[in-house]
C-alpha cells in the first residue's frame, strides 16, 4: 500500500488510529504482567518507551504535549491506588522530563534513530523516570512526617526503588526494539507522504 497515494484525510485518519492504538496498547499492557515481561512483577515502561519514540525527530512542544496527556492517562490510571496511600506523585512530571530529554539527546546528536542507541536511551531515562516518581514520594513523606521519620523512609525508599529502578530500566530496554521499530517505520512513511503532497 502506497500512503502517499492515498487521500490526505484517509492518511490522517489512518496515522491519528496508529497513534491512538499504540498509546492504548502501552496502556493495556501497562498492568499486565505476562512471563517474559516481568522480573519480580516489575515490567517495562511502556509509557517511557513510548514517550521516547515519540519524541524522537519531533518538536519540544509535540514531545512535551504528548508526554503530558500521557502523564495525565497514567495518573489517572493509578490515583485510586495511590490516594490510599496517601501520597499522590504524579507521572506528568516524569514524562514531561523523559521527553525533553529525549529531544535534546536527538537534537545534539547524542540519541539516533539506531535501535542500539534508542535502548540504551531508554534504559538511561527510565532510571530517571523512576528516579523522579521516587523523589516526589520522599518529598511527600518529608511534608507528612517529622525529620526524623523522613530519614527513615528515604532509606526505605531506597532500599525498595533501586531494584524496581534497575529492573524497570533494563525490562524497557530490552522490549523498547519491538514498540520502536513499527512505529518509526510507520512515522517515517507518513512523513515522507505528507511531504510528498
Amino acid at each position: 500500500m502506497n500512503i502517499a497515494n492515498l487521500h490526505p484525510l484517509v492518511r490522517t485518519g489512518l496515522h491519528l488510529s496508529i497513534v491512538i492504538g499504540s498509546v492504548s496498547l502501552c496502556l493495556l499492557l501497562l498492568p499486565t504482567r505476562l512471563p517474559g515481561m516481568e522480573i519480580l512483577g516489575i515490567g517495562p515502561s511502556w509509557l517511557v518507551m513510548w514517550t521516547i519514540a515519540w519524541s524522537l525527530g519531533r518538536s519540544m512542544w509535540h514531545a512535551v504535549t504528548a508526554s503530558i496527556v500521557l502523564g495525565l492517562i497514567q495518573d489517572a490510571m493509578t490515583f485510586p491506588l495511590t490516594a490510599t496511600l496517601g501520597t499522590v506523585p504524579t507521572h506528568v512530571l516524569s514524562l514531561t522530563i523523559v521527553a525533553v530529554l529525549t529531544v535534546w539527546l536527538h537534537k545534539h546528536r547524542y540519541l539516533d534513530d539506531t535501535i542500539f542507541s534508542v535502548s540504551i536511551a531508554t534504559f538511561m531515562l527510565t532510571i530517571v523516570s523512576e528516579s523522579i516518581t521516587g523523589v516526589q514520594y520522599l518529598i511527600q513523606m518529608a511534608i507528612e512526617q517529622s525529620l526524623e521519620t523522613s530519614f527513615d523512609s528515604i532509606s526505605y525508599l531506597w532500599t525498595n526503588q533501586s531494584p524496581v529502578m534497575l529492573i524497570a530500566a533494563i525490562l524497557s530496554g530490552l522490549w523498547m526494539p519491538i514498540l520502536y521499530y513499527p512505529l518509526h517505520l510507520w512515522w517515517q512513511k507518513i512523513f515522507a507522504a505528507t511531504k510528498l503532497t
